[in-house]
């Protein structure tokens, strides 16, 4: 059942989500797996040759042969060393290839995450997911395989031990059976607490992230204090849930300890008894004891690894989940395209709200002919950007229907939507990369020739020549470079690097000053008759000369011609035009 765009049931995703990830790269994966297991099988010969050092020396006094199984000890450690650096290429090239492709289809697939569930979740959820558990993921599952291979070597090591003694190797049986029995309780417990945690976690960094954008609205508005104030609220949750968990581990794995230490001691005193009625020799008593502690870890390492399995499902489910339809609303479109688009836009009796109780756009009916210049005015509220998200396909009609030329926009693909739609917002996102990346991102083959052109076509070309790098100066953050509306010319350029047929400006202008107002404004005016433009305005001084005005009230259009008729004949535009004026002076 979803809740807000989202899902409340678990996916199952975990270990074979992962190898989907790691057969892409199986030459790594092999190559990481045998090396372990051939490092497992030196492991194990390693404290055999041990052993049989010391039988050599108590057995029969025979130092050279010691020497030659100490010479033998020496050749594997140094073996199981130079192994140990090959395993760390074949495991960094697999974990960075594997995490590349996560990061790449995860994000891919959760950008098309309906912008309703976005404007819910937040943007640092999925920064944390797709960073930090990603980096959890590859520890967990290093952790994975080198707890398997663990398990193998101490299950040859409790054969060795049957073969010298039977009596010795059931008793280790019976104490490492305890020890399972105890650790599936610490697991049943971190299976119910972890998740919580990464939940917990997960909104602490959502916080942060908030905290680091928005610095400098922070700072001009002097809420450091009370900003820091609800993160600690949450760093205070997530605290007492870290705790609980580490708490609850400890004790438990502690208890686990002394159930060892109490074994340890019995299994001493049995092979004293043993010992004592000559069914047990010192050398084998010696040996049994070099593999006792080994043997006792299994049941920790057996542990670790179911831990590890849960780590795995908390946070693949948490990764993954961003890719699944069913938990996230996801976009949806139609596999219809128009070859000769003419640039028409028809609304019939579209209604919309973004829950039950209320509606932003209420039976809201209108043409948007070929090649025209039309703009949306009313008040705050209205319901024009509601207009232009319904257009762009970024939101979904609740009734009604959207037509581009004669196709509903549901039946339309997502490549004739997207390529035929550019947005210019009133606040734009500029890339933090150079001035030729930002216009590759919208079309990866345009040349400098064409940016240059589009620059001059928007009057930011001048400006861009003084800058020291040219088309290779970096933008900064926030396009601390560009002015206010050198940022919208730029975004202007932008945009027009795609050959489409409707460009929308989102209160475009409303955040400048007159000057660079009138500027952006000319520059539209050259797009007249070109292409299909709809621009939503706050100040109506900016769209006099558009070929249709549409007027909203409350989610309905209330008013539509040009502007001088609408001044002639509508009171209410008429009143919001003599505002706009004042506005201007």
């Amino acid at each position: 059942m979803k809740k807000n765009g989202t899902m409340t049931k678990k996916n199952n995703y975990g270990m074979s989500t992962l190898f989907k990830y790691y057969k892409r790269h199986l030459g790594f994966f092999i190559g990481y797996i045998v090396i372990l297991t051939i490092q497992a099988t030196i492991n194990f010969f390693e404290a055999m040759t041990v052993a049989n050092c010391i039988a050599c020396i108590m057995d029969s006094g025979n130092y050279r042969g010691a020497l030659v199984q100490a010479g033998i000890y020496l050749g594997l450690t140094v073996l199981n060393a130079t192994l140990s650096i090959c395993n760390t290429f074949f495991f960094k090239q697999l974990e960075n290839r594997t995490k590349i492709d996560i990061q790449q289809n995860v994000l891919k697939s959760s950008l098309d995450i309906q912008m309703k569930t976005y404007d819910t979740m937040g943007s640092g959820i999925i920064v944390t997911r797709l960073t930090a558990d990603i980096d959890c993921l590859s520890t967990e599952f290093k952790s994975i395989t080198s707890n398997i291979i663990n398990l193998l070597k101490r299950a040859s090591y409790l054969i060795y031990i049957f073969a010298l003694n039977v009596w010795l190797g059931l008793f280790l049986v019976g104490t490492v059976t305890l020890t399972i029995l105890l650790s599936w309780l610490r697991v049943h417990y971190f299976r119910k607490l972890k998740p919580l945690v990464r939940t917990s976690a997960e909104k602490v960094n959502s916080k942060i992230i908030e905290v680091v954008r928005g610095v400098k609205d922070i700072k001009t508005l002097n809420c450091a204090d009370s900003t820091l104030a609800l993160l600690k609220e949450d760093q205070k949750d997530y605290c007492k849930k870290d705790n609980k968990e580490w708490y609850v581990g400890v004790s438990l794995c502690q208890a686990t300890n002394i159930l060892k230490y109490i074994c340890n001691f019995f299994f001493i005193v049995l092979c004293i008894h043993f010992l004592k009625w000559n069914a047990l020799t010192p050398l084998i008593f010696y040996t049994c004891f070099l593999y006792k502690d080994h043997i006792l870890d299994f049941a920790q390492i057996l542990e670790d690894l179911r831990l590890n399995v849960g780590s795995v499902a908390v946070y693949a489910n948490r990764i993954f989940n961003l890719t699944d339809s069913d938990f996230y609303d996801k976009d949806t479109f139609g596999e219809t395209t128009i070859s000769d688009y003419s640039g028409k836009i028809k609304f019939s009796d579209v209604c919309f709200g973004y829950d039950k109780n209320s509606l932003v756009l209420d039976n809201a009916s209108f043409e948007i002919l070929p090649k025209q210049t039309v703009a949306f005015v009313g008040e705050s509220g209205s319901g024009k950007s509601t207009i232009i998200n319904l257009i762009s396909h970024l939101y979904y009609k609740t009734s009604g229907n959207i037509y581009f030329d004669d196709t509903k926009i549901e039946d339309l693909s997502r490549d004739f939507v997207k390529n035929n739609i550019a947005v210019v917002n009133q606040f734009p996102y500029i890339f933090n990369m150079s001035i030729r990346d930002n216009f590759k991102i919208i079309n990866p083959d345009i040349t400098d020739e064409e940016i240059f052109a589009l620059c001059k076509q928007t009057n930011i070309l001048n400006h861009i020549k003084k800058l020291p790098n040219g088309l290779d100066s970096v933008i900064g953050e926030n396009a601390c470079q560009f002015s206010g509306g050198q940022k919208q010319k730029l975004c202007i350029a932008r945009a027009l690097a795609r050959d489409v047929k409707i460009l929308i400006f989102d209160e475009a202008t409303s955040a400048l000053d007159n000057t660079n107002q009138k500027e952006i404004m000319r520059v539209i005016e050259k797009l007249k008759d070109k292409i299909t433009v709809i621009i939503i305005a706050h100040r109506l001084s900016t769209i006099t000369y558009a070929d249709q005005i549409f007027m909203l009230e409350s989610g309905k259009i209330v008013a539509q011609g040009k502007h001088d008729d609408l001044l002639k004949n509508n009171e209410v535009y008429h009143n919001l035009y003599l505002n706009s004026q004042k506005e201007v002076a």
